[in-house]
């Protein structure tokens, strides 16, 4: 009895000591209210993970909208309003005309939407879309989507619908010309108006920058598309435009449309035509082995002045060995070799079986990923006097035809030209079998 009086004395002293402890450790009110003062958020003692995680996300979001606008976005304050912000035009939740429809037109599923409604609508429809996209029509030629729209009412409109649209864009061609999207409608502009009384004056207002717009990526489909359409009543202004920056044509696949086109169309003009052509024969050399400008060089092998072809052909004889073995040269060898008569392929021949270098040219370039298709194409557009005195040449030169054998041309001299030819170099057939 007196051991349990004594035990519950003691436990009784133990509790009140651990409570004097867990008191004296608690910090005095006056601290807490200094913390909750030093700090922004105070987060209370949490014992649940779902709860402390919660607090932890409020933390996060309080301490984010406590930053500064200019350091989450700097240029939010200055970020033009665009209709990109705006509820997007969904056609099968608004098919109704009311509203803006010009901004959307602006807007990909907008303007396809508006453009059905016209091609398939009745004249009512068509007339209540023409009305009020009539304030942009100049804003909406010059945009992704907006340019589709003012094409299609160019295309399905009416007579006088289209006269309108001439008379609201014609004062605006030259911006629209050098326009990405602008050029288009303008050469469906230029279409409308062929053949009319109104389309003389719209060509005048091109005509002054015909210069600036040859050499223009986007300009430049608008020249072709007068080209186009004037081909069987073409003047001078072509010309006015490519003489003097033929070297500023050529660096693009554009301006080399148009030489051609201005070079062929002159044929009328021949001063002024060779004018041109003496401005491209200053850089032939360059437009032999040029991406675009080797079309211009095949172009006037083809159609050209016999003197040009006659100086191009030489051009060609001096480095064709050059020219073969490049990507764009060989196409114009090749070219010269199916325009040219006799004259000019026993030249070549002569060239191909010349000895000067070991091995003759006529190997070196059967081996090139180039250079073979040369090859092929002068043994496929060589005539039968040709091949006879390729026969000879190479049969009774021992040397020569040592070479061929080997550099184990054989093989690949049979996949190139053919079984027929490569049996009659290499089994060295009877002369009888060339009918002799």
């Amino acid at each position: 009895m007196v051991f349990q009086n004594t035990q519950a004395v003691l436990d009784s002293f133990e509790a009140e000591k651990t409570k004097k402890s867990y008191s004296n450790q608690r910090p005095p009110a006056l601290e807490i209210k200094q913390y909750q003062k030093a700090s922004p958020v105070y987060q209370p003692k949490v014992y649940s993970p779902q709860v402390q995680q919660k607090a932890n996300s409020y933390d996060l979001d309080l301490r984010l909208t406590k930053v500064p606008v200019q350091q989450s976005a700097p240029n939010s304050a200055l970020k033009a309003k665009s209709y990109d912000s705006m509820t997007q035009f969904i056609p099968e939740e608004e098919t109704s005309l009311d509203g803006d429809i010009i901004s959307k037109c602006k807007d990909q599923n907008g303007a396809r939407s508006i453009q059905k409604q016209f091609q398939e609508g009745p004249v009512a429809i068509k007339d209540l879309i023409f009305t009020k996209l009539e304030k942009g029509f100049v804003s909406l030629s010059k945009d992704v989507f907006g340019n589709y729209v003012i094409q299609n009412l160019l295309e399905n409109g009416t007579p006088i619908q289209q006269q309108k649209m001439l008379v609201i864009l014609q004062p605006h061609t030259q911006q629209l010309a050098f326009h990405q999207y602008g050029c288009r409608v303008l050469q469906r502009l230029l279409q409308n108006a062929h053949k009319t009384a109104e389309f003389q004056a719209l060509f005048d207002s091109i005509k002054g920058k015909v210069r600036e717009l040859v050499i223009d990526q986007h300009g430049n489909h608008v020249v072709q598309k007068l080209i186009q359409l004037m081909e069987s009543d073409i003047s001078l202004w072509v010309l006015d435009g490519v003489e003097g920056q033929i070297s500023k044509l050529v660096t693009n696949s554009f301006g080399c449309r148009i030489i051609q086109k201005a070079v062929s169309i002159s044929n009328n003009h021949v001063e002024r035509q060779m004018r041109v052509l003496h401005e491209i024969m200053k850089i032939s050399q360059e437009l032999c082995t040029s991406q675009y400008g080797n079309y211009i060089i095949q172009q006037l092998l083809k159609d050209g002045p016999e003197v040009i072809q006659i100086e191009i052909q030489q051009i060609i004889m001096d480095k064709i060995e050059e020219y073969s073995l490049n990507k764009f040269g060989s196409n114009v060898v090749d070219c010269a070799i199916k325009c040219s008569d006799n004259k000019f392929k026993l030249k070549i021949m002569e060239l191909l079986l010349s000895q000067k270098n070991h091995p003759v040219l006529f190997v070196r370039l059967s081996k090139n990923a180039y250079g073979n298709y040369v090859v092929q194409n002068f043994l496929k557009f060589a005539d039968s006097e040709i091949q006879k005195e390729l026969y000879l040449k190479i049969t009774n030169n021992q040397q020569l035809l040592q070479e061929i054998q080997q550099s184990q041309f054989g093989t690949l001299f049979q996949l190139i030209v053919g079984q027929y030819v490569y049996q009659m170099l290499t089994q060295k057939l009877e002369l009888e079998a060339f009918k002799l």
